[in-house]
């Protein structure tokens, strides 16, 4: 495996126009596919190469994902599990030349490339990746006195989204575990700045962040504008909760010294489908919450606190707002402060059902199920809206949830001999690049770009699921985890990727040197030495 033989296979699979949720999502699957079904020993052995759907709920679009297997030579459980993805985001970054995003040769034009420079949407996140993990399996199955160890490649649509390439495929992996794999590690290569932006050159993790996504779903009461104090807004009381959390130091989930950005919103609005000239009722508001010790039981009980500084910020303003303008001569109705409410979305659904009855169950369903396509978000924010109009709880109040996706954090350093030995092994990888090849390597504890490897690496915990289950608005139906089988693996990971800059933007580029001279034989050794120190 050399560059020679990599860089055509990384231009083919960037020419494949991969953008999260569309059509031609899975063509690199498709792609790689074909190139492997070649092989003498998938030929003989068909069952360890498929494509399988693994469909993003809520979207038109199929979507496929690749699992590819090669034995050793001689019969061991001992199995590696190497990961990526082949979804890409969009390419409305490019502007006026993003007809050539796909394009390295019209890009290395455009942007004066060096000889060591590949442009191109999905050049460093993550076709390089892709290209080097199938080349291994290539080489592995025409030599399979390579490793000692089994390789299993999992590559997967649907990253940059809500996982539902990862998600799909865990069945498959805990069925190989099932029937006697002992998966001993999880690589991923997805590129280093990607995960520790700013920072270029050789990087490997040893774990990656979690993530939640608090949702706030406020009821007010509507009035008509020129009676304003009759109402309660529930938008002001959502930018309220936007204002006491956005950034807040107090919610951020620091570890061994090292912090990320505190809860940041996605986005936010009133619930009202058409111009009305009155309070606002409905309104709600959602955020990204990066996670490395915090669980959803703990974020729920943030969230409370939220809610209720939100509400009573609200009524203060309000009560204020009144009183002076009373002072500039206003004379309508007064304003009540009312007492504040928080709901957990668990709670709201209690009260709905013991107000409906045994037919709650069979309602809520039928409306999860009649929502149309579309962004799970949403169609989730619509399922908390029936369930509080059909709870009879009075408002203002607030409600707090979770809204996908979730993932768990992962970090190497527990403790645990088998994460002990993988640690071990990065180290020694780390130590190789700089004495073979005068780089130095950083070594990151956290993946903060967020990456599938949560899904093959995170601890799960009863609580974990209980605080999800009971509090995600169409769990199981808008959104479903394989849960027992995330338990079931829990594998000690390592992201050790490409060189390059700008993932996400059009200067989006590949490093060629470190990532397809370097990197090849630095992942070829870290998955032997896996296998010596891992028992």
């Amino acid at each position: 495996m050399d560059r020679n033989y990599l860089l055509p296979l990384i231009k083919e699979l960037v020419a494949a126009p991969s953008v999260t949720e569309s059509a031609e999502e899975s063509l690199p699957g498709e792609i790689i596919y074909s190139r492997l079904s070649g092989l003498s020993y998938f030929k003989e052995r068909p069952h360890h190469l498929r494509l399988v759907d693994t469909p993003l709920e809520g979207s038109p679009h199929k979507l496929k994902s690749l699992i590819a297997r090669v034995d050793a030579a001689e019969k061991t459980p001992r199995t590696v599990l190497m990961i990526g993805h082949y979804d890409v985001v969009d390419v409305k970054c490019y502007g006026e030349i993003a007809e050539h995003a796909f394009d390295t040769e019209k890009l290395a034009e455009i942007f004066c490339a060096d000889a060591d420079t590949l442009y191109g949407r999905g050049t460093m996140d993550m076709k390089c990746g892709d290209a080097i993990e199938t080349a291994l399996i290539e080489e592995f199955a025409k030599d399979r006195s390579i490793f000692d160890v089994n390789l299993v490649m999992v590559l997967v649509g649907d990253e940059e989204n809500s996982s539902a390439g990862m998600r799909g495929v865990l069945p498959a992996l805990f069925e190989m575990k099932r029937e006697g794999l002992d998966f001993l590690a999880a690589l991923n290569t997805e590129p280093g700045e990607a995960g520790n932006s700013g920072v270029t050159g050789p990087m490997v993790f040893l774990g990656t962040l979690g993530k939640l996504m608090p949702g706030f779903y406020v009821r007010g009461r509507d009035a008509h504008v020129g009676n304003c104090y009759d109402g309660f807004s529930a938008l002001l009381a959502a930018s309220r909760a936007v204002a006491a959390a956005e950034g807040d130091p107090c919610l951020a989930d620091p570890a061994r010294g090292v912090c990320q950005p505190s809860w940041i919103c996605l986005d936010m609005g009133a619930l009202r489908d058409v111009y009305s000239v009155t309070v606002p009722d409905k309104a709600y508001a959602y955020f990204n919450c990066f996670t490395t010790n915090n669980g959803p039981a703990q974020i729920m009980e943030q969230m409370k606190s939220v809610a209720l500084r939100a509400l009573e910020e609200t009524s203060t303003q309000m009560e204020e707002s009144y009183k002076s303008l009373i002072q500039l001569g206003y004379d309508g109705s007064a304003f009540s402060a009312p007492e504040p409410a928080v709901y957990t979305l668990g709670e709201l659904t209690k009260l709905a059902a013991a107000r409906a009855g045994e037919a709650f169950d069979a309602e809520l369903r039928d409306f999860t199920a009649s929502l149309p396509l579309g962004d799970m978000r949403a169609r989730g924010i619509k399922v908390v809206d029936f369930i509080a109009d059909r709870s009879g709880a009075e408002p203002p109040y607030v409600a707090v949830f979770f809204l996908p996706p979730w993932l768990p954090v992962r970090t190497d350093f527990t403790g645990s001999p088998r994460d002990a030995a993988v640690v071990g092994a990065a180290r020694e990888i780390e130590a190789e690049c700089a004495e073979k090849y005068g780089l130095n390597m950083t070594e990151v504890e956290f993946f903060s770009g967020l990456c599938d490897l949560s899904y093959v690496g995170g601890k799960v915990s009863e609580g974990d699921i209980a605080a999800l289950a009971e509090n995600m608005p169409g769990w199981g139906e808008i959104y479903s985890l394989p849960l027992k089988e995330m338990q079931a693996l829990g594998l000690p990971v390592i992201n050790l990727g490409p060189s390059g800059a700008a993932p996400h933007r059009k200067e989006e580029r590949l490093y060629l040197f470190y990532s397809l001279d370097v990197l090849p034989e630095l992942l070829k050794k870290l998955i032997a030495k896996i296998s010596q120190k891992a028992r």
